[in-house]
């Protein structure tokens, strides 16, 4: 049917309202992206959005706050804006205010201080231009502040004060000069809190370069702002728009700041928690200040630098190229701006307990900043030198972050760096033990021959083996073992006929475990590498005739199984196939000869419990060694030979899960992560328990034990694992009490206690087995020593929320750390440490997907 001109027009009508709204967006959003006479452009878009107050108000307003939250460096010229426009449109101001405080609110509520900063530096900048009085201003900044009262640092006592303070910087010299006495109470007030906030107990922890002494941007703000007093509150990193003043009250008939209306204890029950970031490690520019250079920027202009990229990359963390574009557009003129803002991504990447974002994310950063200046490339690679000369003074976790984003930026640069520090005879242990990380990590994203062609054949010796399933292992050499290996397969699995051959191989008969048998004798002779090795020369003719009535005995036995199991599918497979059809000899799909049951050919000496479950699990991780997914496919299909074969003891259970793991990483040794691939499916079905996998990943000794990449991938996987074990039980114990089932209750409530249980035991295994380490390694192995007690800190500062209990009472839980003093200083140290915002972050996300998963499921049962 043809339109009428009526719906014609109206979507005519609509077509052009949807191209305003998006032509308004457009000009709001790029405001100021020219640096070039922005005073003009100000005047300019109010001009030009003049005729849209009427019809697009709201959305101008909303765009307004929307780009002053996400574009840190504009907010004085979307302030000059937002004064022009009220200027002329005060109906249009008069709603704004309410609409600022409330967003404001909202963020400071569930602690986003990064957008809660940036919305801060707006109101400044309003009072700063007249909008809003000063007075207003400053009272705001008191409330902001007073967030923290009655609260420690560990409870969100830090965030407030910092807020309240960081903006300072931001208010122009004017507003500076008409309320000097209340910005000096503001500080007096700070400062207080800043003398009493014992940061000197747990700033040493978040240090990535122990040799380094930094402090936090909090304790920098004293120096900062009494740098600013000196400097009358001028700023050459702030932009204050000419053409405007401020006034004690606001210069708009009927337009005021609202009070902030939130108090200390909100924050207290919201569980906000924020940890102010150290200041950037000065590995370069404060080197070049050493040497004379007189060109250094001033430490308040510095501080507002930092400030200035860290809200950018905050802001603009989801998109990294353009998070390059808007660094660089940073409208700051000075010799060392490259410097420092390498050095101040640098620092955020490598931030304790845990960087904001992934390492790849800074990769990428830096990949995308070197592309658009070509002049950063030579401050990257001189900063990456310059940590690796102070490797031994690393902290532990940030030697892992460091080394995967290397071997991003080596596939990135087509293997080229400067090898200096890993090369000659005076390279240290800990350059050795770095490289080798990053070399294991580059593996992963290349494959082993590339790596040998495009590396220096000096660093050959640190790159690790190439990845491939151990073959030659003891077990691996038996006749069992090829028995095992043809029967173990990943198509047509049975599980029947792999137990029955592990039984042939204990001795035992099918009868007589159905007949409920549960303690037979296992033979006593020790662990053979070969299948004829049965003992020494003493009593051989004994030993000999024994084996070979034993033999005789097993042979029947396999046949007459093997028979009755042949017979049986020939029986039934007759039924289904015509009488004449002849049965085809099964073939070997690599040979294609025909092949036989392997079951008739029963082994000549019957083994322990151990050594089948060895060749069992052997053979099934050599015959899924092509893929993960081979892998998947024969656990899934093998699941039931490993429940036979688990002992019901429940320690003899342990030692056979330690037995399994052992395995994988006798397998998986040349491959770090194929080690961690199968592992990870083992805990995933539930074949081997995170104790058991601690347990003997930690007994290892060596770079390629203990200290190994894949083992502490796994460990802090296994420790993830069984804290969300924990988050599960409290939420379905939760969801029980919200829909009031009591039984449920009590059911959920043995199973929390139970995980909470058996987390504290994983990580009594964790920190037990690093002690033990520490012991038994030699006395002039320091590096050694050092990176156990290093290890520990860096688990106890990342879990430190979750254990608290166990870290308060270390030395009567965890044996051998009262008798040493070097673990007894590192547990006491974490004993003082507060919880930082890394520990926060992980209970959060955890408590935030416990809360919707009740919330959908109460919201299932209830219909509502």
């Amino acid at each position: 049917q043809k339109r009428t001109n009526v719906e014609t027009e109206a979507a005519a009508a609509a077509k052009r309202q949807k191209a305003d709204r998006e032509r308004i967006r457009r000009l709001l959003i790029t405001l100021g992206d020219d640096n070039k006479k922005v005073v003009g452009q100000i005047r300019g878009l109010a001009g030009a959005l003049e005729d849209d107050i009427e019809l697009h108000g709201d959305l101008m307003a909303d765009t307004l706050l929307e780009c002053a939250k996400c574009l840190p460096m504009k907010t004085n010229i979307y302030a000059a804006w937002a004064m022009r426009m009220a200027e002329k449109h005060i109906s249009w101001a008069k709603d704004l205010p309410s609409r600022l405080s409330d967003e404001l609110r909202s963020l400071l509520r569930i602690g986003r201080a990064g957008p809660a900063q940036v919305l801060l530096k707006f109101v400044a900048a309003l009072g700063s231009y007249g909008f809003f009085g000063v007075n207003e201003v400053l009272t705001l900044l008191e409330d902001v502040a007073a967030l923290s009262a009655g609260l420690r640092p560990a409870k969100g006592g830090d965030f407030g004060i910092f807020l309240a303070i960081a903006t300072l910087p931001f208010l122009s010299p004017a507003v500076h000069k008409k309320a000097a006495d209340r910005v000096e109470r503001i500080i007096q007030g700070a400062n207080s809190y800043i003398a009493g906030r014992g940061a000197a107990h747990w700033i040493p922890l978040l240090r990535f370069v122990k040799s380094e002494d930094v402090c936090d941007r909090m304790e920098a703000l004293s120096e900062v702002l009494a740098s600013l007093r000196r400097a009358a509150w001028t700023s050459a990193c702030v932009l204050h728009v000419p053409g405007f003043e401020p006034s004690e009250e606001s210069k708009l008939q009927d337009v005021s700041l609202p009070r902030l209306g939130l108090t200390a204890e909100e924050i207290r029950k919201s569980k906000v928690r924020f940890q102010v970031p150290l200041v950037a490690t000065r590995l370069l520019s404060l080197g070049a200040e050493k040497d004379g250079a007189d060109d250094h920027m001033p430490c308040h202009d510095r501080w507002v630098l930092e400030e200035q990229i860290l809200l950018t990359v905050d802001a603009f963390s989801l998109d990294v190229d353009e998070c390059a574009k808007q660094l660089l557009k940073i409208p700051v003129l000075h010799p060392q701006f490259e410097v420092i803002l390498i050095e101040v991504i640098f620092s955020q990447m490598l931030r304790l307990p845990t960087p904001p974002e992934l390492p790849l994310f800074y990769s990428r950063l830096f990949e995308s900043v070197m592309e658009k200046q070509a002049s950063t490339k030579a401050f990257v690679e001189q900063y990456y030198k310059a940590l690796f000369l102070r490797a031994a003074s690393f902290d532990e976790e940030c030697l892992e972050v460091l080394a995967e984003a290397f071997a991003y930026h080596l596939m990135h640069n087509s293997f080229q760096a400067d090898w200096s520090p890993f090369t000659g005879d005076n390279t240290s242990v800990a350059a050795q033990r770095f490289i080798r990380r990053a070399l294991d990590r580059l593996q992963r994203l290349s494959f082993h021959q590339n790596l040998l062609h495009r590396l220096p054949e000096s660093l050959h010796v640190y790159a690790p083996p190439e990845p491939q399933a151990t073959t030659t292992l003891p077990c691996q050499l038996r006749d069992e073992y090829r028995e095992m290996l043809s029967l173990v397969r990943i198509k047509d699995a049975d599980e029947e006929q792999v137990c029955v051959f592990c039984d042939k191989l204990r001795g035992r008969s099918m009868k007589h475990k159905a007949d409920g048998a549960t303690t037979e004798a296992e033979p006593t002779a020790k662990k053979r590498r070969l299948s004829g090795e049965v003992g020494g020369e003493v009593d051989g003719e004994a030993k000999r005739s024994d084996g070979v009535a034993a033999n005789a005995d097993i042979a029947k036995s396999a046949s007459e199984i093997a028979e009755a199991t042949v017979g049986a599918k020939e029986d039934q497979a007759a039924q289904l196939r015509p009488k004449e059809e002849v049965k085809e000899e099964p073939q070997d799909e690599a040979t294609g000869e025909k092949k036989t049951d392997v079951v008739a050919h029963a082994p000549l000496v019957p083994c322990t419990s151990h050594e089948v479950t060895e060749l069992f699990v052997t053979a099934l991780l050599q015959n899924g060694s092509k893929t993960p997914t081979h892998m998947s496919k024969l656990l899934d299909g093998y699941r039931g030979v490993f429940s036979k074969l688990r002992p019901g003891d429940e320690e003899q259970a342990h030692e056979f899960e330690k037995l399994v793991v052992g395995c994988v990483v006798d397998i998986w040794r040349c491959s770090s992560q194929r080690l961690e691939i199968t592992v990870d499916a083992l805990l995933q079905r539930g074949i081997v328990e995170c104790r058991a996998v601690v347990e003997r990943l930690l007994a290892g000794r060596g770079p390629q034990g203990c200290d190994s990449l894949a083992v502490w991938n796994i460990v802090n996987s296994v420790a993830r694992k069984s804290l969300e074990q924990s988050q599960s039980a409290r939420v379905e114990l939760a969801m029980a009490k919200k829909l009031g089932q009591a039984d449920a209750s009590e059911r959920c409530r043995a199973e929390l206690d139970k995980a909470i249980s058996q987390s504290a035991e994983v990580f009594t295994v964790i920190f037990t087995s690093l002690v033990r380490n520490h012991q038994d390694a030699d006395e002039a192995d320091t590096d050694m020593r050092q990176a156990m007690i290093s290890r520990i800190l860096a688990i106890g500062r990342k879990y430190h929320a979750f254990i608290r209990p166990l870290i308060d009472a270390a030395e009567s839980r965890i044996p051998g750390v009262a008798h040493n003093p070097d673990i007894a200083a590192v547990f006491d140290s974490l004993d003082r440490f507060e919880r930082r915002v890394c520990s926060r972050n992980v209970r959060v996300a955890l408590w935030r997907d416990g809360a919707a998963l009740v919330e959908k499921c109460s919201r299932a049962v209830t219909g509502s």
